[in-house]
């Protein structure tokens, strides 16, 4: 007899005593049987392949800007974090100060916290022309004019 952990997302895949929890996740061991043994492992392989998926596409999606996976409050949450940024980033450089701009020290420095600010604020303006185009998409498809 062979008593497993019968959970497919816990990674436990060690031979249990009759009646012991798993280690892991405190299910309860089951008996499965040579066949139900062999079942239970290719349901933990495959959780296991499903959840690297799952983690490869998030990191994914972390380095895009738009994802045709991403949901509209995804990329809300996208645009909120980028604007918050861009905030901190003004507040810290203090590039659009007037005394910054024309003082002359620091060009090569203030220059390039420009153009990450301009970087910044395309991101924001990319994302948001996103949601406007699905928007108008689902306008389309519901056959609503707009006025």
């Amino acid at each position: 007899m062979v008593f497993l952990c019968p959970k497919t997302e816990c990674p436990n895949d060690e031979t249990l005593k009759n009646g012991e929890k798993c280690p892991l996740c405190g299910a309860l061991a089951e008996n499965f049987g040579q066949v139900g043994t062999g079942n239970l492992f290719v349901a933990k392989a495959e959780y296991k392949t499903e959840k690297d998926l799952i983690q490869h596409k998030n990191a994914l999606d972390a380095k895009v800007l738009i994802s045709s996976q991403m949901t509209d409050e995804d990329i809300i949450n996208k645009i909120t974090e980028d604007m918050e940024n861009l905030v901190m980033h003004e507040a810290g450089t203090a590039w659009m100060r007037l005394g910054t701009l024309l003082s002359g020290s620091s060009t090569d420095a203030m220059i390039g916290a420009g153009f990450k600010a301009l970087i910044d604020q395309n991101k924001i303006i990319i994302r948001q022309n996103e949601l406007l185009l699905r928007n108008l998409k689902r306008i389309v498809e519901k056959g609503q004019v707009v006025p």
